[in-house]
């Protein structure tokens, strides 16, 4: 018998999702794409049935973000401005239904947007990344705290968080500790994960042990590519031509070129990252049309070299390996 070759893990990050709001919008310096179309403000539920539909067709598996106070406009728990309360509970029984354990949910911290007095409740004058940038584990772990478990009460099981921005990089020891001994206090479990960092063009980039205390192990999961859907936000272009070019970027027709061939061939993870405005594409959806093409290609070329992995199983990988191997 021939040995089984193990497959190398692939998977998506989906930074920015919140019910209907799009913080993308609300943290906007402008207001309007950069060829000058007003931001929509909400991303109506049948766009996320749409994603649904894409990422069980293809299989895809990740991390898929759930913000709870998305732009300071209220929260998930007590109503959002300008929602539809029914809309809100439908937006987050979807995601329960039709994406986890597929994708593995976690707070963008807050808001991404604005940093939260998390005794008030109330907006302070800087955004969240601004704030962490200063602050320790005494005063990030509370704030951490406070999105695990509204994301608890929400109904989901919350372990890691992604960073909104490049929020607490320049503490990031400091925030590590602090996201393991959240996520300890509020789901008791010892083994937590973070987004943070993207390590393109890096070789062998894959996930790793970023914290070790008291018995709870934290890993860091990085983005290994760039949001190249990133760019049908400022375009009405939707021919199959354009989205064809744009799935290109990651990965040809044939299989044989792109970004993800290019990881692949150094050795590391292929980890996606994209973001939902990048998919709803100022409301044309085009970013999404062409990740269901990535993941057509993927299917179709290279499911005999890689396997798709939820943030969970990319965090168990990592431990176990790190059990096995204590000295690496």
């Amino acid at each position: 018998m021939k040995n089984q070759i193990s497959k190398v893990p692939i998977s998506l990050i989906i930074d920015d999702p919140a019910p209907v709001v799009s913080v993308y919008h609300a943290h906007s310096e402008t207001g309007y794409t950069l060829d000058g179309r007003p931001l929509v403000a909400h991303v109506p539920n049948d766009f996320l049935r749409a994603f649904c539909s894409v990422a069980k067709e293809r299989g895809l598996k990740g991390k898929f973000s759930v913000i709870p106070m998305p732009g300071n406009q209220g929260d998930i728990l007590t109503g959002l401005h300008g929602v539809e309360d029914a809309l809100v509970k439908e937006w987050l029984e979807l995601v329960k239904e039709q994406l986890v354990p597929a994708f593995t949910v976690g707070p963008e911290m807050l808001s991404h947007h604005k940093a939260v007095n998390i005794a008030t409740g109330e907006a302070m004058a800087l955004r969240e990344d601004v704030w962490a940038s200063t602050r320790d584990r005494t005063e990030l772990t509370p704030y951490i705290a406070r999105a695990l478990s509204m994301l608890k009460e929400a109904g989901f099981e919350a372990y890691g968080v992604t960073s909104p921005w490049a929020f607490a990089i320049e503490v990031e020891d400091e925030y590590a500790a602090a996201i393991s001994k959240a996520v300890y206090e509020v789901t008791g479990r010892t083994e937590a994960w973070y987004f943070l960092r993207s390590l393109r063009n890096v070789p062998q980039a894959r996930p790793w042990v970023a914290c070790e205390e008291e018995g709870r192990t934290v890993v860091s999961i990085p983005a290994t590519t760039s949001d190249h859907f990133w760019q049908t936000i400022n375009t009405t272009e939707t021919s199959d031509e354009y989205v064809n070019r744009v799935a290109d970027e990651l990965i040809t027709k044939d299989g044989t070129e792109g970004e993800i061939i290019r990881v692949l061939e150094t050795g590391g993870y292929p980890i996606l990252i994209t973001h939902w405005q990048s998919l709803f594409s100022n409301g044309l959806g085009t970013g999404l049309r062409a990740l269901n093409e990535v993941g057509r290609r993927i299917q179709t070329q290279l499911l005999d070299r890689v396997e798709w992995k939820s943030f969970e199983e990319l965090l168990q990988m990592v431990v176990q390996d790190q059990k096995n191997n204590p000295k690496r």
